[in-house]
């Protein structure tokens, strides 16, 4: 463009491009809405509190393999789990504000490239997944509108 606009001549290119909301395809506004949420994607990531498996000595070899306990806390739910070959054992447990949390809580094992595991737990928020094979997994757990993700772990 080889001639000079002044400030409201292009001021009002600019609004008038703004203007013409079709120039923007649905698919890419909810591509660009996508791609906003992954701002807070870890903060809404439960926390690792707990992993036997990263404890001192535990990369040692010894006779007697001991059962690997993970806890993960978020947003007042906090997931214990323990792993023992192919099976899982588990409870969701409420704290704070969570603690009266209504209803069963939901937990479901994701895996990359299988079917979902789903899972409620029963009243005391204790829970049993078998069998569950060794590779990358995710948990879920929704209770009472408040729902914990935790990030992937290897069993």
């Amino acid at each position: 463009m080889s001639e000079s606009l002044d400030d409201d001549e292009l001021m009002a290119l600019l609004g008038e491009a703004l203007a013409d909301e079709t120039a923007v395809s649905e698919r890419r506004r909810t591509a660009a809405r996508a791609a906003f949420t992954w701002r807070s994607v870890d903060a809404e990531l439960a926390e690792l509190l707990h992993d036997s498996a990263l404890e001192a000595g535990a990369a040692v070899r010894s006779v007697a393999s001991a059962p690997r306990t993970l806890s993960f806390g978020h947003g007042g739910l906090t997931l214990e789990v323990e792993v023992d070959g192919e099976e899982l054992l588990g409870q969701v447990i409420g704290s704070g504000d969570a603690a009266p949390a209504v209803g069963p809580a939901t937990v479901m094992l994701e895996r990359p490239e299988a079917d979902a595991l789903t899972v409620e737990a029963d009243a005391g928020g204790f829970f049993r997944l078998a069998p569950v094979a060794a590779g990358p997994v995710r948990f879920v757990v929704e209770q009472g509108g408040r729902s914990l993700t935790t990030p992937w772990v290897t069993l």
